[in-house]
Order: structure tokens, then C-alpha cells, then sequence
């Protein structure tokens, strides 16, 4: 009687140990749960409408059960385009994995509204809005028009296509042995005087100005042929 009590339980054994393997391991459904989670919170503050595509956890994946899951971007990796997500176990398990995504981000980017020349200054009809996927155009896009006015192109641009910070340089706002307006501030005093610019600038960039007698001073370039010096 005794041998078959041992043989039922060792049977029994053998039937439950799949059992409870199976229930010990990772649900691999609430890893996409969290990781959905995850990518909704993350692109909340997106410049457009942002849109994802994650790859299925690998069903034939054995993972151990854990407690909580941190999830990442890799080192090199960007929350744009066709990249990667990292998945660890810091509760629990010892384990991680990466898991491909694909993020698109619709926005509204600027373009040449017709052919603008090389030199040529950047006006309101100069440039047009057009929709894309930020992830698949170059990541020195302008999204705000405003901040292309008043600058000046390097080279040519075909009609329609995307202005890229690379194509631009602020405009000159000082000229060289240009007339400047020197204007100097300090402790609510301020004292205008006259002189000529040594070199050109941009506007915040530094530029030398000759006075009389050959003095020499250094100053903030403006817009309208200014030259701020002190507060």
C-alpha cells in the first residue's frame, strides 16, 4: 500500500511542476501593457501628433516573474523613428531585453514657398508650411517659422523643400566701417555716442567699433546699426 502512495504522489508531482512553471513566469502581456503605458506618457509633450508601432513580445520569450519593470531608451537611441526600447527586471528577476518600436510624430515644417537664391534674406512669402513625420525628415527642421525671418540663406533652395538650420546664418545687423550708434548702459544712466564698426555681426554678436582719436571698444551688436555696452 505504501509503494502505490508514492507512485500516486510522484505521479501527481509530475503533473503540477509544468503547472506551476508556468504560472511563476512572466506575463509577457503586461510588459506591452507597461510599455504602452510608458510611450504615451513619454510622447505627451510631443511637438505633433504622435503615433507608435511596437513589436510583440516574443511569445517563446521565458522570462522569470518580476516584481517591476524600468523601461529605457538604450545609449544611442532617440524617441523618434525606428528605435529601441529597453525592458529590465530591477524587482525580482534577473533579466532585460530590447524591444523594436517605430514612433512617428506629425508636425507642420517649414519649406521654400518657390526658389530662393543663395544671400537671399528670408521673408513671410519666403516660406511655406508642409505636414511630415519628424522621424523621417532631418533633425534640423524648423517647426516655427518665425524663427527663419531676417536670416540669410547659405546656398540655393528648390521650391518645397525643408529649410534646415545648416542652410542658414543670422543676418548681418552691422556692417563693416559701418555708421554705428553706440549706446552705453549702467545703473540706469545712458550715454549715446558715435563711431565706426571694425567688423560685421549678427545680432548678440560682439563687434569692435573705432571712436575718435583712434580709441577702440568692444560692444553687443543690434538690430538697426546699434552697439549696446554695458547692462
Amino acid at each position: 500500500m505504501r509503494k502505490i502512495l508514492i507512485s500516486s504522489f510522484t505521479v501527481l508531482s509530475s503533473l503540477l511542476t509544468p503547472l506551476f512553471a508556468a504560472t511563476s513566469g512572466q506575463d509577457l502581456k503586461v510588459i506591452t501593457h507597461e510599455v504602452n503605458q510608458w510611450l504615451n506618457a513619454e510622447l505627451a509633450n510631443s511637438p505633433g501628433m504622435a503615433s507608435f508601432e511596437v513589436r510583440p513580445v516574443d511569445a517563446r520569450l521565458k522570462l522569470a516573474a518580476c516584481e517591476r519593470r524600468e523601461i529605457s531608451l538604450p545609449a544611442g537611441y532617440r524617441l523618434l523613428g525606428n528605435t529601441m526600447l529597453r525592458v529590465k527586471c530591477v524587482d525580482g528577476a534577473n533579466w532585460s531585453f530590447n524591444l523594436p518600436t517605430k514612433i512617428s510624430i506629425a508636425v507642420s515644417y517649414a519649406v521654400a514657398a518657390r526658389p530662393l537664391a543663395a544671400n537671399q534674406i528670408l521673408d513671410v512669402g519666403d516660406i511655406a508650411m508642409q505636414q511630415g513625420d519628424l522621424g523621417v525628415l532631418p533633425g534640423s527642421v524648423f517647426l516655427d517659422p518665425t524663427s527663419i525671418l531676417g536670416r540669410t540663406l547659405n546656398s540655393p533652395v528648390s521650391a518645397g523643400q525643408a529649410l534646415r538650420q545648416e542652410q542658414l546664418r543670422a543676418s548681418m545687423v552691422v556692417l563693416q566701417n559701418q555708421k554705428v550708434k553706440i549706446i552705453y548702459r549702467q545703473d540706469g544712466i545712458e550715454i549715446t555716442n558715435e563711431g565706426i564698426a571694425m567688423n560685421a555681426a549678427a545680432e548678440g554678436q560682439p563687434v569692435r567699433v573705432r571712436l575718435d582719436k583712434n580709441k577702440i571698444i568692444s560692444g553687443t551688436a543690434q538690430q538697426g546699426a546699434i552697439v549696446m555696452m554695458g547692462q
